[in-house]
């Protein structure tokens, strides 16, 4: 794992999201993304 584990990853995954987001305005594409992963998450959890 990387260095803060769990944390750090959801730290650079949405830093990385934010980018795209204000750089390509694909607003539905990050929101789609991030209620798949939030789903995956309950499903796992």
């Amino acid at each position: 794992m990387l260095p803060g584990g769990y944390d750090f990853i959801h730290l650079i995954f949405w830093t990385v999201a934010l980018v795209l987001l204000v750089g390509t305005n694909l607003i539905p594409i990050a929101l789609s993304l991030g209620i798949g992963i939030l789903l995956l998450e309950s499903l796992k959890g």
